[in-house]
């Protein structure tokens, strides 16, 4: 999916949620409605489906989603399904959180880590890199086992691996390099 093709829906979701003071509801309305999509490929592939008409697909989002999603979330869904772009919901998603974010003056890092940081550690590296980056930090805590020691830190364009399972990579390239 063309990134340009969602941009101006994110955008809108953000700015809708903004004036009415509902950014937290709709975007946990919207991750559910994203969620059952692509839980259920059958509903998936009869949303995709050319040969559906609109109103039956209309019809099947108002059975689905209706009574469990506020009236402006629904109205949200449905201009997606009109201009063909529900199944690209993820995206609008994605982007409309780094957006929130924007607009909030703040930038998410993620930290990849084989076991949860402690609050200290979260502190201190958020400290570290807030300097560094010169704007306010909302770090993200994932667990990737696969690091084996140390930790992945990606914010904006930017990785920094110091992860066992990185340096590990790094020492058999360069090992394959001499050869």
């Amino acid at each position: 999916m063309k990134i340009a093709g969602i941009k101006h829906y994110s955008k809108a979701l953000v700015e809708i949620a903004h004036e009415n003071n509902c950014w937290d509801e709709i975007l946990a309305d919207l991750e559910s409605v994203d969620d059952k999509i692509n839980e259920n490929l059958d509903f998936k592939k009869y949303l995709d489906d050319r040969q559906v008409s609109f109103e039956k697909k209309q019809e099947a989002l108002k059975t689905v989603f209706q009574d469990f999603i506020s009236s402006r979330t629904y109205n949200f869904v449905y201009l997606l399904l009109k201009s063909g772009k529900l199944l690209s919901l993820s995206s609008i998603l994605e982007l409309a959180r780094k957006h929130d974010l924007k607009e909030k003056d703040l930038m998410e890092i993620i930290v990849e880590s084989v076991i949860p940081l402690t609050p200290k550690q979260e502190k201190k590296i958020v400290k570290i890199l807030s300097e560094k980056v010169g704007a306010k930090l909302i770090l993200k805590n994932l667990i990737n086992k696969e690091l084996i020691a140390g930790v992945r830190i990606f914010f904006g364009d930017t990785e920094i691996d110091s992860s066992l399972q990185g340096k590990i990579v790094r020492l058999k390239q360069q090992i394959e390099n001499y050869e």
